[in-house]
C-alpha cells in the first residue's frame, strides 16, 4: 500500500491541556482500508512513530500526538503538521528457547494456555524466562510458566 500524505492541524481535547490529537481528513482515512484501530507508521513532519489510528465516530479516525512525537516533530495543539503514515503490523514474533518449548510440550494445559494468549503476552513469559541471569534461576522460572499456565493465567504478572 502507498504511502497516506496529508496535513492537519493538532489540537487539544481541553484549551492547551491534557491529550493531543489529529483528526485524518476523511479522504486519508478512506485509504487505511478500515473502520476501526488501524496499527500505523509514519513520520510527522519527518519525525518517525508507531502508533494506532481509531475511529472518531464521524467517518474519520484520530491519531494521538504524544509529547515525544510533539517533541520531535517541533509541534504544539494548535498548529498544522505534515503526516506520512501507512498500515503497519501489530504482531509481536516470538522466539520460544527450547527448555521453555520442551516444558510447554509436556504439560497439555500449559501448551493450550501458551498458544491461546496474545503474541505480546507470549513475548513476555519468553522475557521473564531468558532475563535469568543464572541457569538454576532460569530452571525454576520455566518450572513456574509452565505451572502458572497450565493454571490459567495469562502474564507473568498475574
Amino acid at each position: 500500500m502507498a504511502r497516506i500524505e496529508f496535513k492537519a492541524k493538532v489540537w487539544a481535547s481541553m484549551e492547551g491541556k491534557g491529550w493531543t490529537f489529529v483528526t485524518l481528513p476523511k479522504s486519508a482515512s478512506a485509504k487505511l482500508g478500515k473502520k476501526g484501530r488501524v496499527p500505523i507508521q509514519g513520520e510527522i513532519n519527518g519525525f518517525p512513530f508507531h502508533s494506532s489510528a481509531f475511529p472518531d465516530g464521524d467517518g474519520s479516525h484520530l491519531i494521538q500526538v504524544n509529547n515525544d512525537m510533539k517533541k520531535g516533530a517541533g509541534v504544539a495543539a494548535g498548529d498544522t503538521a505534515r503526516f506520512s503514515i501507512e498500515p503497519a503490523t501489530d504482531e509481536v514474533a516470538v522466539e520460544v528457547p527450547d527448555d521453555l518449548a520442551k516444558a510447554l510440550r509436556r504439560s497439555a494445559a500449559a501448551g493450550k494456555q501458551f498458544a491461546a494468549i496474545t503474541p505480546k503476552a507470549r513475548a513476555e513469559w519468553v522475557r521473564w524466562v531468558t532475563e535469568a541471569k543464572r541457569e538454576e534461576t532460569r530452571k525454576a522460572r520455566v518450572a513456574k510458566t509452565v505451572e502458572r499456565l497450565a493454571g490459567g493465567a495469562r502474564r507473568p504478572s498475574d
